[in-house]
């Protein structure tokens, strides 16, 4: 059965090129089409979706790891525990989600 919705990076996002070079198309798998508010770092509020870790690919998965290993100076491997235990958010700003006409009827 196809699915209702989708997503894919914003194009005008301010972390589009990040995001690109770690998923290596427009395509965001996403664990629901609803945002929610969370933490980030210091910002509060923040309207985020959670990724859908179990769709990436692996080397999805080692892009995105290795990069925030990398900007945060945190070994892989906590990097790796961290994201199974508390999943990955993204900023909504840097996603459009879209529902197929069908979800409402």
């Amino acid at each position: 059965m196809p699915e209702l919705w989708s997503a894919t990076l914003n194009p005008m996002g301010p972390n589009y090129e990040a995001w690109f070079r770690i998923l290596g198309d427009g395509k965001v798998p996403l664990v629901s089409s609803q945002s929610t508010k969370t933490q980030l770092g210091v910002e509060s509020a923040v309207e985020v979706y959670l990724l859908n870790l179990r769709a990436l690919t692996l080397m999805q998965r080692a892009r995105l790891v290795g990069a925030i290993a990398l900007k945060f100076g945190t070994p892989v491997y906590q990097v790796e525990a961290e994201i199974a235990k508390a999943g990955f958010p993204i900023r909504a700003v840097d996603v459009i989600v879209s529902y197929d006409v069908r979800a409402f009827v």
